[in-house]
């Protein structure tokens, strides 16, 4: 199975759609959105599971509403908190913004998971600490450091594509 990352999409639709597109073509049957996301954003992905037949995990990132998560919307085939944590294909994931260093460092350290997807940087990286894969796709908007990217991995070959837009 693919998962699609994307992350810091900031509520921009246009890319954000090409984003989409691009993690479609290349095989994704999931997407991971790893915070700051926007309003508009979160329609165009729930949009886009209910057209693709997908489910997508959603992380509140700091520029996203952060209301009281009990009572947040959840839209058509989208999980939105702030750590959000899941098995798929035998491996536990969890993603989380990454604005709060305690939470992000205790996922990474914890050696519970297999992957950590974050964001907020804006920074496409791939890294391992002990067993657990820590990335992130960077940002199809306003990146740093790097192109727009977005990024696929292939749960069953541990493949990471960082992908260009």
């Amino acid at each position: 199975m693919k998962i699609g990352l994307l992350s810091d999409t900031h509520n921009h639709l246009p890319e954000t759609r090409r984003a989409l597109d691009l993690l479609l073509e290349q095989g994704a049957a999931h997407l991971v959105h790893c915070g700051d996301v926007g309003e508009d954003v979160l329609d165009l992905l729930s949009a886009t599971c209910m057209e693709h037949n997908i489910r997508a995990h959603v992380a509140i990132g700091n520029c996203d509403s952060r209301q009281d998560e009990a009572y947040l919307p959840q839209p058509f085939g989208i999980e939105r908190g702030t750590v959000l944590e899941w098995v798929m294909e035998r491996k536990s994931c969890v993603v989380l913004h990454g604005d709060h260093a305690h939470p992000l460092a205790n996922a990474i350290e914890s050696d519970q998971h297999d992957f950590v997807f974050t964001g907020h940087t804006h920074r496409a990286a791939d890294r391992r600490v002990g067993h657990t894969r820590v990335l992130n796709p960077g940002s199809p908007v306003r990146p740093r450091g790097g192109p727009p990217s977005v990024a696929l991995l292939d749960l069953t070959t541990d493949e990471v594509s960082f992908l260009t837009l």
